[in-house]
């Protein structure tokens, strides 16, 4: 499956209407994919087909190379189906970018022969390598690694011992998924088909070419680089967190759109009102509700904006607009979360039934909205911090 398109508007456009045409598989496995907490077989071939998870795979490997904001519009739209899709997609896309910043060799051995290749990539609880001939030994736990059941390769953070022991330098090591061990540690009350469960190593052989220092992987020293194309000059960390935001706002809009597609055919109990939009109180609660998701939305585009624009151009951004851009995204869950609980209180108490998609939305959304990336009180104190010269709280921005 190819796409022909003029420019990344049509992109954008055209991956939308594939996530629509894929729309019904997702929702129809939302229920096995909750239940199993893996994503079900269905959806993950509807993601290949789709090519939804080559949005940042670069050109040279068959990707798409679309910008910012044209995978927060598709994850968006992914999460109205499916969220847990929708988190899935985006963990993938943000491993391919990643992966741009290993070297040629290892880049030819995940994309050469699999341009649809998936990744996964986790720096938190970082393991240990050890130098070797050739390479490195690599053992190591790492919890919530979204996707690893479906996925290549994976991108995790070490540390490498010096020979007196001591901790050295730190590295990102890229290793084959079919090299590790996958914990069943994935036990949660949202989210639950990201199969989010914990890769283990030990003493995997890594070859040489396939660790790199961490500073390389989330540092931005490329953002200026004119050889690179506009996404790769990307700052990787900071774009991923709008695509998590995105995520998160996408589930949003769709359970406001159940509430307003439902609202004519409920009444308001115990009230004589027979249809909710007969309620003032019940509209302009929607009302407000709807400008809350709106808020959030806007947050998402002006980080997704101020990204690729700098990505165009081959600027650095200043670390102020990095700061702000988590400012961004942690507002935006937020909103979110705001809004998901005023929609269950409009709908009504039925929206807590198993069977009703709105309980689904609030769980994964509120349950995503946790993520260390969209901290809202991180986000708040590194944007207010930026206004006084204060240290940044958060090393890769």
């Amino acid at each position: 499956m190819t796409i022909a398109r003029a420019d990344t508007k049509d992109l954008c456009a055209e991956l939308v209407e594939r996530v629509h045409a894929i729309g019904p598989v997702l929702a129809d496995g939302v229920a096995e994919g909750d239940r199993e907490r893996r994503l079900p077989d269905a959806s993950v071939r509807a993601i290949d087909t789709s090519q939804v998870g080559m949005v940042w795979t670069a050109k040279e490997y068959g990707g798409l190379e679309g910008d910012v904001r044209t995978l927060s519009e598709v994850t968006k739209t992914l999460s109205h189906y499916c969220p847990s899709t929708s988190w899935v997609v985006n963990n993938i896309n943000g491993s391919n970018l990643l992966a741009t910043r290993f070297p040629r060799e290892a880049r030819d051995e995940v994309f050469g022969a699999r341009p649809g290749a998936r990744l996964a990539s986790v720096f938190v609880a970082p393991g240990q390598v050890v130098a070797t001939d050739g390479g490195y030994l690599l053992t190591g736990a790492w919890p919530y690694a979204s996707g690893i059941l479906h996925d290549d390769w994976a991108i995790f953070s070490a540390r490498e011992s010096a020979p007196d022991g001591e901790s050295a330098r730190a590295v990102s090591v890229l290793v084959p998924v079919d090299h590790l061990t996958v914990e069943d540690t994935w036990s949660t009350v949202g989210m639950r088909a990201t199969g989010s469960h914990t890769a283990v190593a030990r003493e995997v052989f890594v070859p040489a070419h396939r660790v790199i220092p961490l500073e390389t992987q989330l540092g931005r020293a490329h953002v200026t680089d004119v050889g690179l194309p506009p996404l790769l000059r990307s700052p990787a960390v900071a774009a991923m967190a709008v695509i998590c935001a995105s995520v998160v706002v996408g589930a949003g809009q769709a359970a406001r759109a159940v509430v307003e597609q439902r609202a004519p055919h409920r009444g308001v109990t115990p009230t004589l009102y027979r249809s909710q939009p007969d309620s003032g109180a019940f509209v302009a609660a929607l009302g407000r509700t709807a400008l809350t998701l709106d808020a959030a939305e806007m947050h998402v585009h002006r980080a997704a904006a101020t990204i690729d624009a700098a990505a165009a151009a081959a600027v650095a951004l200043p670390d102020r607009e990095l700061r702000r851009i988590r400012g961004d995204v942690a507002q935006a869950a937020n909103l979110v979360t705001v809004a998901l609980d005023e929609l269950m209180w409009a709908h009504g108490a039925s929206a807590f039934a198993e069977a009703n998609p709105l309980q689904q939305y609030w769980r994964d959304a509120n349950t995503a909205a946790r993520h260390a990336t969209l901290s809202v009180q991180v986000g708040h104190e590194l944007y207010g911090g930026s206004f006084f010269g204060l240290d940044s709280i958060v090393p890769s921005l």
